[in-house]
């Protein structure tokens, strides 16, 4: 499997378990209560914040990490079976890595997957021409 359905396939993976614990985002308080309708949610439910304007009943919160944690095991499962070279490629050109100079935040991504910065700095240098 490419990367890039991977990447597709984890996305859908998570918009199912979002939908199924009721998770939305909102970054006003319109967006709030127009949200917590679609969703079905009464206004006097709890809510709880996942960050980053995310939401989501109370009662659905170990639900949630449940499902998130199995997420997690998944990829990183999967990601194995992906060529190590398009991976770190992948998210480098992302990032605009080859336009900033700058890696950091693409090796943020790449480390939280088992990379490491050598890795990383070893595709970043080899590719580099070749992206410009």
């Amino acid at each position: 499997m490419k990367y890039a359905e991977l990447k597709k396939l984890s996305s859908e993976k998570l918009t199912e378990s979002y939908n199924k614990c009721k998770v939305f985002w909102a970054f006003s308080n319109e967006q709030f209560d127009e949200n917590l309708k679609k969703e079905g949610i009464d206004k006097n439910e709890r809510i709880t914040s996942i960050g980053m304007g995310g939401y989501l009943p109370s009662k659905n919160v170990k639900k949630y990490i449940k499902l998130m944690e199995e997420h997690s095991d998944w990829f990183k499962t999967e990601i194995k079976k992906v060529n190590k070279e398009e991976v770190i490629l992948y998210e480098l050109r992302n990032f605009e890595c080859y336009y900033t100079g700058d890696i950091t935040d693409a090796l943020q991504v790449l480390e939280s997957y088992g990379f490491t910065k050598a890795e990383v700095v070893e595709v970043f240098l080899k590719k580099g021409k070749k992206c410009r």
